[in-house]
Order: structure tokens, then sequence, then C-alpha cells
């Protein structure tokens, strides 16, 4: 008969503080599987300049040979939804992937059981929220399983997609139509050259990454109104975070925001096409992008821009380059990976439970409409209605 696994002895902590437990973070953040949105410099960010409130979460075994070492950091955030308080993870709105900071030792001794068992700790620590809200989880990361994907969770409305890179840009080609994409990028290159031709920009100075970001703001603003949608990167808060991550990346190996742009040689040097990505190890991610309306359109400035950005990623010896959440077209033509990703919800007061179903309700339901193009087109059609009404 086989032995029952036991669980792993926690002792579980919570902070308003980051400071205490930078060098502790630091040193768990510099392994491949903690994501970009996990590290300490994305997380102070967000929290200085939107001045909500942190809530840390940290776990340290409580016995046996690694007893007092650190086994995780949950870098959370209080957030209002009506009348609750809601733990989600910082800078959620705007985390592309999300996997807490565990220590190898951690994720390979986080079995069901020593799971169940840090859940009933969670419900009964003093966190001061109604719900935890843990979004935009992948089962799996760079080849760990999740520790809360033993937790009961939902698949969320969004997946992600990568391209696995491995230093070839030819095989990358090959995977969709190689014959095609070179066809493409050679006819972008031509309409752009018709109107005095282009240049591919990094932004090198803090003043460039300001510029670049300057533009995208307006440039999302403006599709975004086209759209019938919410400016998300509207509030002054917002911007000043992602200008403090690129401020703050310049210069630096690791790029918690690095700015790129197709910028026209002529026409007062219009910027046509903009991204925006952060890069960790091996791994890259962009985090948003952006495209100019009016006639450069047309010549798919877009398409362009991220057959160059893959091509330098390749060349750079990078591993992936990650899409992001959002399911559409062009990232489906470019990727070989699609990730599904995971909701989990914790109850902590009465109102939170009922909190959690209506959450959890809402998101089957948003899945549903997006998982059916016809009735995800009249969804988008009746939210453009409401909106100009």
């Amino acid at each position: 008969m086989r032995k029952p696994v036991e669980a792993t002895s926690f002792s579980l902590q919570c902070s308003n503080e980051l400071e205490a437990i930078e060098p502790v973070w630091r040193a768990l953040e510099a392994t491949p599987e903690c994501p970009v949105h996990q590290t300490y410099d994305w997380c102070r960010g967000w929290i200085i300049e939107t001045g909500t409130k942190p809530l840390i979460i940290t776990a340290v075994y409580g016995s046996g040979a690694r007893s007092g070492e650190t086994a995780f950091i949950l870098p959370l955030y209080i957030a209002r939804h009506g009348p609750l308080k809601v733990a989600k993870f910082i800078a959620a709105p705007f985390n592309n992937v999300n996997f807490g900071v565990f220590s190898s030792h951690c994720l390979d001794d986080a079995n069901p059981a020593t799971m169940l068992e840090l859940r009933k700790q969670f419900s009964q620590l003093p966190l001061g929220v109604d719900f935890v809200h843990l979004d935009r989880q992948p089962r799996e990361w760079h080849g760990y399983r999740n520790p809360f994907s033993h937790w009961p969770s939902v698949e969320n409305q969004n997946r992600s997609f990568q391209v696995t890179l491995n230093g070839d840009f030819d095989a990358v080609l090959d995977f969709g139509n190689a014959k095609r994409r070179r066809k493409r990028f050679r006819k972008s290159e031509r309409k752009l050259d018709q109107i005095g031709g282009y240049e591919f920009i990094k932004a090198g100075t803090q003043d460039e990454a300001h510029e670049l970001l300057e533009e995208f703001y307006l440039q999302k603003s403006e599709r975004f109104s086209f759209q019938g949608l919410p400016d998300v990167f509207g509030e002054p808060d917002i911007q000043a975070y992602f200008h403090r991550l690129a401020r703050e990346s310049v210069g630096q190996e690791r790029k918690m925001l690095e700015m790129y742009a197709i910028r026209l040689r002529q026409h007062d040097g219009l910027i046509c096409a903009i991204a925006a990505l952060s890069s960790k190890g091996r791994d890259i991610i962009c985090q948003f992008s952006s495209i100019a309306t009016g006639p450069t359109e047309q010549a798919s400035p877009g398409e362009l821009l991220f057959y160059l950005l893959i091509r330098d990623a390749c060349e750079s010896g990078a591993n992936m380059f990650d899409f992001g959440v959002g399911d559409e077209l062009y990232k489906r033509n470019w990727c070989d990976v699609e990730t599904r990703q995971y909701d989990t919800y914790l109850a902590i007061t009465p109102l939170g439970r009922a909190g959690t179903l209506t959450a959890r309700i809402a998101t089957d339901l948003k899945r549903f409409v997006k998982s059916r193009p016809g009735l995800f087109k009249v969804a988008r059609a009746v939210r453009l209605w409401i909106t100009n009404r």
C-alpha cells in the first residue's frame, strides 16, 4: 500500500512592507521560473505610483532541515470591487502571467497535501480582505507545476501565446508560411520606402523612452476610443508607473520595460508602430503595442515591427518570445505555444464567498462568449453601441 504523501510544514506571515524582505525577494526572483511581473522592481513601482496598499505573504519552512528558510513570497495588493476588498497580484491588471516567487525546494515540495494545509492557513490569516484572487496563472511554467494549481480554479477567459525561438529565426518563420511571411515583410518595407523609408529604433536614453511611451499613450487612447473601449492606460498613476519601469530599465541588463518603434525618416519622424518589451533571463515578453492611425496602416507597420523584434530576439539568444494574453490572429500566425491560464479564488469572509461565486460565474461567462466568434462579435457590437449612446 502506497504511503500517503505528508504535508510540508510552513509558517505564514503577512506584511504591508516590501523593503524588509527585499534581499530575500531578489534572491528568489533570480530563478528562471519567476516571471518579470513578480520581481521586486515591478511590484515596488506599482505600489509607489498607484499608492495602493501592498499585502505581502511570506511562507517559511516550519520544520526539518530547511526550517526558517523562505519557501515563497506572494506579492499582493488590496483592491476594491464595490463593497468588497480583494487581494490580487500586484499590478494584476497589466500582468501577462503570474506565478509567484518560489524557492526551487518549495516547487518540489508543493504536493496536494501541502497545498491543502496551506489553503487552511491562508483562510485564517488577518488579511483584511474578503477574498483572494490569483489570476492569469499557468498550470506549469518553466517545467514546474504551479503550486496554486492544486487549489480549486477556473480557466481564465484569455490565453497567452508564445514563440519558441532557440536562436533559429528561419525555424520560427517555417512554423507558419515562411515564404508568405518574408513576402509580407518585403511588401511592408516597400510601402514605407515609398514615403521616405523607416528606422527600427530602440530607446537608448530615458528621454527617448519617455517620448515613445507618451506617443504610445496617444495612439492607444485613439484606438480605444474608436473601438468604444475604456482607456486602461489613461489614468495618470498608470502612465507614471510605466514611465518609472522604462526609466529604471535604461542601461540595465534586466529590462522591466524597453521601448521599440518603427519611425519614418520623413514626415517629421512619424512613429507608426510601438512595442514595449520586458526581458528576464532568456525570456522576452511583449507587454503592449500600438500602431498609428492614418495612411501608414496599409503598410502593416505592426507586423513589420514584430518581424524585426522576433528576429532580434533570436539573434540575442532568447529562448522564448511571449506575446502575452489576448487571442489575436497575428499572435496565432507567429506562435507555436498556446497557454491556458487559470484563476484561483479563496474566500476569507462570508461576503467574500458571495464575491468569489460571482467572479467565477463572470469568468465562465466571458470564456463562453469569447470561445464563440459569432457571439463575441455581437457582444462587442453591443458594447460599442452602449458606449456611444
